[in-house]
């Protein structure tokens, strides 16, 4: 799930089983992108968790209907929503859920590379900075070239670090840039062996970046 609390961008990652038992959970802000613990339970529809850093939540599941007359839960919900407390602050907490994984517990890009998770996205963050820093030989280290991009209904293949820095202006426009800048690069969608980085704007393999959805 992504969201907020408050003004503050996060996402929460957790594992359920039986629908309504809470395994594991951990909840980081985009700004830091570190895991903090959480641990709770569900109570009907309510869900309350406690983190390790001293916050408490109090939620509760969010539907649109098509659960019909079946109770929400993690499965049919499409986020939560409630409040986040620690000492005397409270803020208001919005989520919606994005995407699942099957392998609750491994490495979550293991059909992608064999590289830790940790140093594949460092991989991915890195050149997420180089294309937010518009430095076009810093980005092109983390490129794997041929590179697709998708622009304009058209399909243009970059071949190598001249190609991308001569269309750099085309392909990463002011627009494109301020929608990198609200995708979070932890924790990713995969598909087809590779990671997603926000709503498909960017595909990488194990070695680099491979599509370009710039329209």
């Amino acid at each position: 799930m992504s969201g907020t609390i408050g003004i503050y961008r996060i996402g929460l990652n957790y594992t359920v089983r039986n629908k309504t038992e809470l395994v594991t959970a951990h909840y980081f802000y985009a700004s830091q992108l570190k895991d903090i613990p959480l641990t709770g339970a569900v109570h009907g529809d309510a869900v309350d968790l406690k983190g390790d850093d001293g916050s408490i939540f109090h939620l509760h599941f969010v539907g649109n209907g098509s659960n019909g007359a079946e109770p929400l839960t993690f499965y049919n919900s499409v986020g939560l929503t409630g409040i986040w407390l620690l000492g005397s602050r409270t803020l208001p907490v919005k989520l919606t859920g994005e995407h699942g994984t099957s392998n609750p517990g491994q490495r979550l890009y293991e059909n992608v590379t064999t590289q830790p998770d940790a140093e594949f996205e460092a991989m991915i963050q890195a050149a997420r900075r180089a294309i937010l820093k518009g430095d076009p030989d810093l980005a092109a280290k983390y490129v794997h070239f041929p590179v697709r991009v998708n622009i304009d209904r058209k399909h243009l293949m970059l071949q190598n670090s001249a190609q991308l820095k001569a269309n750099w202006s085309r392909v990463f426009s002011p627009a494109f840039i301020a929608k990198l800048r609200e995708d979070i690069p932890h924790e990713m969608f995969v598909h087809e062996a590779e990671a997603m980085l926000g709503q498909g704007r960017l595909w990488f393999d194990d070695k680099g970046l491979t599509a370009v959805n710039a329209e």
